[in-house]
């Protein structure tokens, strides 16, 4: 397997050796102009990223033949989207973006198509009118507040950063997934139904957001020890805020830029909140699955954020740092396989997470997430574009374990045309816990190489 990841980069190698380093051929999309006024226009974008993996998978893992399979190894397509939006007017804009996740040759296929013809659907689709825009109109000079209202299916998440994150500008191969807190139960791939404001005060950047999140019920997880989710009619409130110690980054869209590769001085503070009440439920009466305690859903984090040049050789360093506090009731507990290839229901006795690549993502405790990337020298290997080395930490103390572990992930992006076409190279950890008299431990570590071609227009 790692023979045919190098004869599939050395294929990339061979193609796209001709192109420069840098790339602002496709920056910010197509644009086409609508009637007259260059104002008035509709905006474009397409991102794809497929991954090629090799998975050492999880004790008791059963392949697609119906053999115990210690590895597997696949490809397919985490993310294919098309983003369009509009801005009708300097007053009022119009967004939507729609795509699939997470296909690959066994799953993620439409309702009784097993792994093919994916469902197409809407992960954004809101509108947003500015009420004190960002520079006056008349004098064009910068007003020392702004504020948009906006409402729909949308992005404007609070917690963190990474709540709202640029797909196409990850500086890791890929999100940490906790970093939507209810995602795939109440939300719908980070996004709710609700209204937003957002805008600046001065150097701080602010966002909140009154949803109606989706109604998710898990009464078959539920115990009087554990807490999972139950249905509510309750709206959900949230917010984050950014203080921009440098250069100002633009607000236009909610998407956070994981890596400017140098081409900005970024230095940001934040902090974050969410809070759903009684969206959790423990057995108040263990005889019967409709008498349960209900608890609130809140979590809140703090983060900070850095993106600078280094010296005259276009070096540039990106890092990252995130505390996250989960209290979703007592002993809460989720488990995420991204495209898993085997996701039959656990065996605690053999691997409390499940199958596959499954892994603990999030529940009632703490996660501290740290990333740091050096984007190398200009003149380093120039004519095969740019480099950029990272490592990324994450540290959980959930309540429902008896141990805390830490994953590792570590890798390198290869920018050959800026962020529009790169490939990315990581290999990354994860923990098998076991659930062995009434205690949950950890008693191994496996992990996974991926490689991603990400194409992005």
């Amino acid at each position: 397997m790692i023979r045919f990841l190098l004869i599939f980069l050395s294929l990339y190698l061979f193609h796209f050796c001709v192109f420069s380093q840098g790339s602002d051929i496709y920056r910010g999309g197509i644009r086409i102009p609508v009637g007259h006024d260059s104002s008035k226009y509709i905006r474009i974008a397409l991102v794809q990223q497929f991954w090629l993996r090799s998975i050492e998978n999880n004790p008791g893992t059963i392949d697609a033949s119906g053999d115990l399979a210690e590895r597997s190894s696949d490809i397919g397509s985490r993310r294919t989207r098309v983003t369009m939006y509009s801005q009708i007017s300097p007053r009022f804009l119009v967004f939507a973006q729609f795509g699939i996740n997470n296909q690959t040759f066994i799953n993620g296929g439409a309702p009784g198509q097993g792994a093919k013809k994916p469902q197409l659907f809407f992960h954004d689709a809101w509108t947003e009118f500015t009420v004190v825009p960002e520079r006056n109109y008349s004098t064009n000079k910068a007003n020392l507040f702004s504020l948009s209202l906006g409402a729909g299916l949308h992005f404007w998440n609070g917690v963190s950063r990474l709540g709202s994150p640029s797909i196409g500008s990850f500086l890791t191969l890929d999100l940490p997934v906790f970093n939507f807190v209810n995602v795939e139960r109440t939300d719908q791939f980070g996004r709710q139904y609700g209204i937003y404001a957002k805008g600046m005060a001065g150097p701080i950047h602010y966002r909140l957001h009154l949803n109606k999140p989706f109604v998710d019920q898990r009464l078959g997880e539920i115990t009087t020890e554990r807490a999972s989710n139950v249905a509510t009619e309750n709206w959900s409130v949230g917010g984050y805020a950014a203080h921009q110690f440098l250069e100002k980054e633009g607000i236009l869209s909610p998407f956070r830029i994981g890596s400017y590769l140098g081409t900005k001085r970024v230095f940001n503070i934040g902090a974050g909140f969410y809070h759903h009440p009684k969206a959790s439920g423990t057995l108040g009466n263990p005889g019967s699955i409709t008498d349960f305690n209900r608890h609130n859903q809140t979590v809140w984090a703090v983060d900070a954020f850095l993106d600078h040049p280094l010296g005259e050789q276009g070096m540039a360093v990106t890092a990252y740092s995130v505390l996250f506090n989960y209290d979703y009731g007592p002993n809460y507990f989720r488990t995420v396989g991204i495209m898993n290839l085997d996701s039959r229901p656990a065996d605690p006795s053999v691997s409390l997470a499940g199958y596959g690549n499954t892994e603990p993502l999030l529940g009632t405790g703490q996660i501290w997430m740290s990333q740091l990337g050096l984007l190398l020298p200009a003149n380093w290997l120039a004519t095969l574009g740019r480099f950029q080395p990272f490592v990324q930490t994450e540290y959980k103390n959930l309540d429902y374990l008896d141990d805390t572990f830490t994953n590792l992930d570590a890798g390198f992006n290869w920018f050959i045309e800026g962020q529009v076409a790169k490939l990315t190279l990581q290999y990354g950890t994860r923990p098998i816990f076991i659930e062995q008299n009434d205690q949950r431990t950890q008693t191994d570590t496996k992990g996974q190489w991926t490689l991603q071609v990400q194409i992005a227009i």
